[in-house]
């Protein structure tokens, strides 16, 4: 397994509904994700964030959709910046 396929990701989402909804759509495709307190670095979002793997975004994208306010990978201790695949 590559560097890509480990790093994990931050989903943020626009509300907690979504948050949570969002986790369901993925454990029931059968993908790996956690649930997190949103980083406060990453501003004012949904307190809810999803924990993902790269290798799994694609996926979690399409089943997420606009439910997606950002996709974050952490580069550092309290480092974030926006995902580009």
């Amino acid at each position: 397994m590559d560097e890509e396929e480990r790093t994990e990701l931050i989903v943020i989402f626009h509300n907690t509904h979504e948050a949570i909804m969002g986790e369901r759509s993925l454990l029931d495709a059968g993908i790996d994700t956690r649930v997190m307190p949103t980083p406060a670095a990453l501003g004012p979002a949904c307190g809810i964030a999803l924990r993902v793997s790269s290798a799994d975004m694609e996926k979690a994208g399409v089943l997420l959709g606009e439910a997606i306010d950002g996709i974050y990978c952490r580069n550092g201790e309290g480092v974030f910046t926006l995902w580009n695949p």
